[in-house]
């Protein structure tokens, strides 16, 4: 073999493994839940040795919040490679929400949040809950500036108020079973009704500069 492709060899061998590894446990988490699902069954399922699950992975936790960080982690990415520029700063909001809401519900990690929204499931993810609020801050950042550039932010609508918001918005549409949540019109029109107002000022309203 030729020495120069050995480090990549091994570099996609070790890729390979652990999506291997993580592809496993999502697959159980999906079949019999994430409290019905062992390490023992995890290495069954994935094929690899237990030295080779150890190699990877401290403990069950440890998978558990890796398979939800790689699902956030591939949320980044995608909506940095495919935003859209949306007419009119409201419309900006409700879509880049309608979006990110769509990731959460189809993104099979993810998912786990709000199928098992025990407090001992959001306990052994810790670690996720801080991949969590970096996709948060990735998806809302870019139409946070927009509407401080123009001026349009509420009073007291800082970034962090503004996240807040979001997720509270985002995490009550997965949580509660709100009529509107499975019709998308519906939907799109409550983030109009309720979401942007929390948020921004009518156009043709801007603030001050130092309002907010």
């Amino acid at each position: 073999m030729d020495v120069a492709t050995q480090p990549n060899r091994q570099r996609l061998r070790i890729q390979d493994t652990h999506r291997a590894i993580l592809d496993a446990a999502v697959a159980l988490y999906e079949a019999q839940g994430v409290e019905g699902t062992t390490t023992s069954a995890i290495i069954t399922h994935s094929g690899l040795g237990r030295t080779t699950f150890y190699r990877y992975f401290k403990d069950a936790d440890d998978v558990l919040n890796q398979a939800v960080i790689r699902d956030f982690d591939a949320v980044m990415a995608d909506f940095t490679a495919q935003r859209y520029e949306h007419p009119g700063l409201a419309a900006q909001i409700v879509e880049d929400m309608l979006w990110f809401i769509r990731q959460l519900r189809r993104r099979p990690a993810l998912k786990l949040l709000f199928a098992d929204n025990s407090r001992q499931l959001y306990e052994r993810l810790n670690v996720a809950m801080t991949a969590c609020a970096r996709a948060t801050l990735a998806c809302i950042r870019p139409t946070f500036e927009q509407a401080q550039r123009q001026g349009r932010l509420r009073p007291g609508i800082t970034l962090e108020k503004y996240m807040e918001w979001c997720n509270f918005v985002g995490v009550s549409l997965q949580t509660v079973d709100f009529f509107v949540a499975s019709d998308e019109s519906q939907l799109r029109q409550m983030l109009r009704d309720f979401l942007v107002p929390s948020l921004v000022v009518p156009d043709g309203e801007a603030m001050p500069a130092d309002a907010s």
